[in-house]
């Protein structure tokens, strides 16, 4: 095999599955339930953002349609939390 399938195998195996499934479990412990249902429901969006960004990959019609339906979903399920927030007194 060549050295660059190695560099691209180490830096999936270590970095990607390594590092980042460490921090989300790192991340996870410190937000409520709720916040961290929804920041996980937004794994395949990041990751298409992701690849978008560092790839140069094109989305097409349809991904970015369901990338913002799933963004709106979760703005609309999270609505009453953010108003009940925003007009709670302060302590």
């Amino acid at each position: 095999m060549k050295f660059d399938s190695w560099v691209s195998i180490a830096y999936a195996g270590v970095l990607s599955t390594g590092v980042a499934f460490t921090l989300q479990i790192v991340g996870q412990k410190y937000a409520a339930p709720s916040e961290a249902a929804v920041i996980m429901s937004f794994e395949a969006v990041f990751g298409a953002l992701a690849s978008f960004v560092v790839l140069g990959e094109q989305m097409s019609t349809a991904q970015l349609c369901g990338c913002l339906l799933m963004f709106a979903g979760v703005i609309v399920s999270q609505l009453r939390t953010i108003m009940q927030k925003k007009h709670a007194p302060a302590k």
